[in-house]
């Protein structure tokens, strides 16, 4: 028996569409309804909260790939302005996958597992990757869900004279200008090679656990209640 991750070909209904904590209540194969039983143990518990980390690496992977490809293949200049619709995007890509990156190494009462430095990252070997590790944690801590200190972000206040102002409005003009810098595309590569790496180390630790887990399951389905569930393999 494998250890499928649900998106593939399994799909969960869940009681409330609005809570994602809410009882599974369908489960469907390739579109077609099919036995389940929702396994309620610690063990059980604790590996299935690894699994969010893992899909929220995916989205991050995901969101980094969108907004490189869209800054590459742009064939005009693009503003971080909320009248630039294509910056708008690129930015709220980028503030989300940096964000959901850190999250993963922070301790939260939802999920109650997270990543660890020490573990994903020799001195040695992987120093460049926790490098960048740090750098990432940097600009989201200090520009993306902070207002730190940061080179991403920055105001004056400008007195300018316009020699053709529209009707009514004075050539003395003084404005307070507000700028956003996007991380450049190098070090959106960057990440994304940080990304994948994580996600990799990550995966290997957790899929082993996960089959071990399988394997209790299938030696004594009767102690996690899935027998009705695995009958129907017999």
């Amino acid at each position: 028996m494998e250890v499928k991750k649900d998106g593939d070909r399994f799909h969960f209904l869940h009681e409330s569409s609005k809570d994602s904590a809410s009882p599974v209540v369908k489960c469907l194969i390739d579109g077609v309804d099919a036995k389940f039983h929702t396994v309620n143990d610690p063990e059980g518990n604790q590996l299935a909260r690894w699994q969010l980390i893992s899909k929220e690496l995916e989205f991050v992977e995901s969101q980094l790939k969108l907004a490189i490809a869209r800054i590459e293949t742009a064939e005009r200049n693009i503003y971080i302005d909320r009248r630039d619709e294509e910056g708008v995007l690129i930015k709220s890509l980028v503030d989300s996958a940096i964000v959901g990156y850190v999250k993963c190494f922070n301790q939260t009462k939802g999920r109650k597992v997270k990543l660890e430095v020490r573990e994903l990252f020799d001195k040695y070997q992987e120093k460049s990757l926790r490098q960048h590790h740090i750098k990432v944690k940097e600009l989201r801590d200090s520009y993306i869900a902070h207002a730190g200190i940061s080179e991403n972000e920055g105001s004056h206040m400008i007195a300018c004279f316009d020699e053709k102002p529209p009707l009514g409005q004075s050539k003395e003009v003084v404005i307070a200008h507000a700028i956003f810098c996007m991380p450049q595309v190098d070090f959106l590569k960057d990440t994304l090679k940080l990304v994948k790496y994580v996600s990799k180390k990550h995966l290997e630790k957790y899929q082993e656990k996960l089959n071990n887990y399988c394997q209790k399951l299938i030696d004594d389905p009767r102690k996690y209640g899935v027998e009705k569930v695995f009958k129907a393999s017999t």
